[in-house]
């Protein structure tokens, strides 16, 4: 048997297990912490959050003026500020709930981050050290900036991922780690992202997770928050 076939068949077993599990979650809660760092300078931001399985997310910036951000599975997104009573109003895929890691490990796609959606196709599998290595093939209209992308698990949850440019330069990493319980499943409550901008020049991003609750234990009426009809659109 093919490592590429052992590689899916796991998959399948994963999906199964996660798909399962993931149901018992409706909606989550958070408090969020991001940390940039670039250039000897570090930018602290904080939010509250609230997600919707069914695709809808609300987040809350208190600081340095209180702005709602809106958005959802169609890549719709809306930002209000109640101070001036407007609504910046626009839609790009980016904006998707679909690219969150709330969608990836909520709705089952912890196995290849979205790789597959996202047109990556599977080249190589292995095993080694107590984790699976995956490299997944950049699709064309990505190739000129994105050669390959090589994804880590741990056991079923992923622990790394890699980012790699036709001069087979390292663009990107991200590591997944101080893996939490929502529910039954597992979540990365600190993401740490590295974009080296040049070979000497990089952004550390470094995003954090607390006070998580699901379903009935949420508190937060983030979801049920309206925009005022009043409120002057600008696009």
């Amino acid at each position: 048997m093919s490592i590429t076939v052992k590689y899916w068949k796991l998959l399948i077993v994963v999906a199964i297990t996660t798909q399962t599990l993931a149901q018992n979650v409706r909606k989550v809660s958070a408090t969020m912490t991001m940390r940039t760092a670039h250039k000897g300078k570090t930018v602290n931001t904080r939010a509250e959050l609230c997600y919707a399985t069914s695709g809808r997310m609300v987040t809350l910036f208190p600081k340095p003026s209180e702005l709602y951000v809106f958005n959802n599975s169609n890549g719709e997104i809306k930002v209000f500020d109640p101070t001036k009573n407007t609504v910046l109003q626009q839609q790009n895929v980016t904006y998707s709930t679909e690219t969150t890691q709330f969608f990836f490990f909520l709705h089952n796609r912890k196995a290849d981050l979205g790789l597959a959606s996202m047109g990556f196709n599977l080249s190589q599998t292995k095993f080694e050290n107590g984790v699976m290595i995956s490299t997944w093939k950049s699709p064309t209209p990505m190739a000129k900036s994105i050669k390959r992308v090589e994804l880590v698990h741990k056991g079923q949850n992923p622990i790394f991922m890699k980012y790699i440019d036709p001069t087979e330069r390292t663009i990107k990493k991200v590591y997944y780690y101080e893996y939490t319980k929502l529910g039954s499943v597992d979540f990365p409550q600190t993401i740490t992202q590295i974009d080296y901008v040049t070979a000497q020049d990089s952004i550390i991003t470094k995003t954090a997770y607390g006070a998580l609750k699901i379903n009935e234990q949420v508190t937060s009426n983030l979801l049920d928050f309206v925009i005022p009809a009043n409120a002057r659109i600008i696009k």
